[in-house]
């Protein structure tokens, strides 16, 4: 990537398959505007060498369609701040069907490498609340093992956050087969209503690199 300098590139790739509800998938969306919103996120991106992130959302369902892609938001201040959380808020949700996850990493590589900013550091924050399933053998799909390859050679961490449900097994399938790159790491949250104070201290973790070297228990 070339171009203004930024501490971190960071994507939300956020699940809209069908087995998230309407009103949860809202709630991943608040919660993320809720995260830009807090002073606690303002005052670490206002701590960080160059002052400034650049923030994208990818919001992925069936394997079948094509994600739906944001524009690049440069956030350097409360105002930056605040409008990124108004798009996050009101993104309207396009996607439907199945929980391709593999494509929607993917196209979040892709809108990293196509960045119009020099990236000290490449994040994915990834939520969802199931496992990608075993596709049929005619489809000729980008799956989690390829995706997390691009997205390890492209130099891009990637983290997760399961939303477990009825899926207590998912935190797992989440460490074995999303969780790539330098200092990744896994949250996991009950249901979606723990969304937005859990997606606050994620992208804490994830804009200090001190902390998002550490390990999760």
């Amino acid at each position: 990537m070339a171009g203004q300098p930024v501490d971190v590139a960071l994507v939300f790739a956020v699940d809209a398959s069908d087995s998230m509800e309407d009103w949860e998938w809202r709630l991943e969306m608040s919660g993320i505007a809720a995260a830009f919103r807090a002073k606690s996120v303002q005052q670490v991106i206002a701590a960080l060498p160059h002052r400034r992130v650049a923030v994208a959302l990818v919001v992925w369902a069936d394997a079948g369609q094509r994600a739906d892609v944001s524009d690049w938001s440069l956030v350097d201040g409360a105002a930056s701040a605040e409008a990124f959380a108004v798009r996050a808020e009101g993104w309207p949700r396009r996607v439907s069907g199945g929980t391709g996850m593999g494509e929607g990493i993917a196209a979040a590589v892709r809108l990293i490498q196509r960045a119009p900013f020099d990236a000290r550091r490449k994040v994915i924050d990834v939520s969802g609340d199931g496992p990608e399933p075993l596709p049929l053998l005619s489809e000729a799909i980008v799956l989690m093992p390829q995706a997390r390859a691009m997205a390890e050679k492209a130099g891009v961490t990637v983290n997760g956050l399961a939303i477990l449900k009825d899926r207590p097994d998912l935190f797992d399938w989440y460490q074995d087969y999303v969780a790539a790159g330098p200092g990744a790491f896994v949250m996991r949250i009950k249901d979606a209503r723990d969304f937005a104070p859990a997606i606050e201290q994620k992208v804490l973790r994830e804009l200090q690199l001190n902390i998002a070297r550490l390990s999760v228990p």
